[in-house]
């Protein structure tokens, strides 16, 4: 009877794929159809054995940690998209217009990566990159974890919370360049409780890596707390 009246209602009031606008099947738990999925820009091929970025001319490292292996702090990092396109307009809407319902959606791709690389495998817990107070209050919630929850779900790996904090405000990342995004993180987290991460591998999750610096900041402070290894596993890659 539940499922006769959504059907009825789905007819006055359709559910359309937040991307193209294309009407779905009723009571679909789907938010973006199959064709916006396909066409989305996934990072295949070839990619830097450290920090995951494309290799489009090969190779097993990129310029940065070949010129320094200990750039990043944490040990691997791997993203599902290119941060160009319709999943571009998809993450911004997801992360400033309140679509929480994406996460959903948008992590799908993100399992698929987990899936591909055995070391994900030694995870103990996933942490989500925290957002400071003044962001999340003007949102209402934390892109990051959001996402964490629903790759934990899926994974069945647990996600820990309240246990790796901003302590203090930061500008916004995209508006600085390489060397202002290193000054303006560090020092920015700190972990809560040690003893939660000590000797334990953790996958940190986030929605787009730009320098990685963020990840890197967070790696080395979970490492410092005692955390063993750090992977890193984001939405999008610009």
């Amino acid at each position: 009877m539940k499922n006769f009246f959504l059907k009825i209602l789905s007819l006055v009031f359709p559910i359309t794929c937040s991307s193209c606008g294309k009407d779905l099947p009723p009571l679909s738990k789907e938010r973006i159809c199959s064709g916006c999925r396909e066409n989305f820009p996934k990072i295949e091929g070839l990619i830097c054995s450290k920090c995951g970025c494309p290799l489009p001319e090969g190779g097993q490292f990129c310029i940065v940690c070949r010129k320094n292996k200990k750039e990043f702090a944490f040990d691997k990092m791997r993203s599902a998209f290119l941060y160009e396109d319709k999943i571009r307009e998809m993450i911004l809407k997801f992360k400033y217009y309140n679509r929480t319902f994406l996460s959903a959606d948008l992590s799908e791709e993100m399992i698929k990566v987990y899936e591909k690389h055995p070391f994900f495998q030694q995870t103990d817990f996933i942490i989500a990159v925290p957002s400071n107070f003044f962001r999340r209050f003007k949102r209402g919630y934390n892109q990051a974890l959001l996402l964490a929850r629903a790759v934990s779900l899926k994974t069945g790996k647990p996600s820990l919370e309240n246990i790796l904090f901003r302590k203090k405000l930061t500008k916004a990342q995209f508006k600085l360049s390489k060397k202002q995004r290193a000054k303006n993180i560090d020092g920015s987290f700190y972990v809560k409780n040690k003893k939660a991460v000590e000797k334990k591998n953790i996958l940190l999750i986030d929605d787009i890596a730009t320098t990685a610096i963020t990840a890197s900041t967070c790696a080395k402070t979970l490492k410092k707390a005692g955390a063993k290894k750090v992977f890193v596993l984001t939405l999008a890659r610009d």
